[in-house]
């Protein structure tokens, strides 16, 4: 293992046990991310990203559950943590959970409490993990209030969510996982319902403070745009699984996967004339209840092999300068 591995991600599989049947949300997810790293995940809604960062964090609920693999978390004391094995609600979880890996959730307003100042919740989250008076927190909070860009952060931290615009309750949010300086942050459509301006100075913000504290970022999200602008290394999911790992140069200069290549030209390109049609990617995803025999992408897949792609599944295949690619056209690389 590298020195400077901070996470790793083995085998994840994590099902919903429902009266219609089993959903397969993450079916057999392999990650790495390093230490000040900067890792995107991609792919259409449905596609699990959102269900394996919960599992990184043990916040799946009922009828969900871990069912299968490791995800190996490397502690800067040089301890390693199988986080899938911890018990959800138990003391050992609790104290990495905020501190250690934190997470910045789609929509504030449903993540935020609305009947506490915001204040209140960021100063409970340092009392919770480091034990110091109540004037101490209201400090820190403050700075943290402040870091983050909320302009007069003393008012602020008196203010409910309510009372903040859609921009300000993001930058609380960012304050609130940051609050304990994380090795990990995980953030999850962290732009959503945003206006573009502000969506490029939350993720300039996010960038900023990443350089200042040395935490890795798993940024999850739709936008392609995003990942170029902020990532290193970028997986693509579909159905459960990744179906390419690459660097981000490599992915937007050569896609190995038909679904990366489909996914790149649905994007409008500046300068298009407004009259050309976009490329959308044919059919849509499967029902999560009856996934396709074979490669779960080969339905709706331009350069499937009749005979082969509908009965084997692929294995992800690693290939040089650290890529990997889950497609039979590369079985024999």
């Amino acid at each position: 293992m590298p020195e400077n591995t901070l996470l790793q991600v083995n085998q994840l599989k994590t099902h919903f046990f429902l009266r219609e049947g089993t959903v397969r949300a993450v079916e057999g997810v392999d990650l790495t991310l390093e230490r000040g790293d900067t890792l995107g995940v991609v792919g259409e809604s449905g596609c699990g990203k959102s269900v394996t960062a919960f599992s990184i964090l043990q916040l799946v609920e009922k009828p969900g559950r871990i069912v299968g693999g490791k995800i190996l978390f490397h502690r800067p004391n040089q301890e390693t943590v199988d986080l899938a094995a911890l018990d959800p609600r138990g003391k050992a979880m609790r104290a990495i959970r905020g501190a250690e890996i934190a997470m910045i959730f789609q929509e504030p307003m449903t993540s935020l409490s609305p009947v506490h100042t915001i204040g209140f919740q960021i100063a409970e989250v340092i009392r919770l993990h480091r034990r110091i008076p109540p004037k101490q927190a209201r400090e820190q909070t403050i700075e943290m209030l402040h870091r983050v860009g909320i302009p007069k952060p003393q008012e602020r931290f008196e203010a409910y969510p309510f009372q903040l615009s859609g921009g300000l309750r993001q930058r609380a949010m960012i304050a609130m996982a940051l609050a304990c300086q994380p090795s990990l942050l995980i953030a999850d459509e962290p732009t959503t319902a945003l206006d573009v301006t502000t969506q490029a100075q939350i993720m300039e913000l996010m960038v900023k403070l990443q350089q200042e504290m040395g935490m890795a970022i798993m940024l999850i999200t739709h936008n392609l745009g995003v990942v170029a602008e902020v990532c290193r290394r970028v997986a693509v999911m579909y159905l459960g699984q990744i179906v390419e790992l690459s660097s981000v140069d490599a992915l937007f200069h050569e896609p190995l996967h038909p679904y990366t290549r489909a996914l790149l030209r649905s994007i409008p390109e500046l300068g298009m004339d407004k009259r050309m049609r976009l490329d959308p990617i044919q059919g849509s995803v499967p029902d999560p209840y009856h996934r396709p025999a074979g490669c779960p992408f080969h339905p709706r897949c331009a350069q499937k092999i009749p005979g082969k792609c509908e009965l084997v599944e692929p294995p992800l295949v690693h290939l040089q300068a650290g890529r990997a690619v889950r497609c039979i056209l590369y079985a024999g690389a």
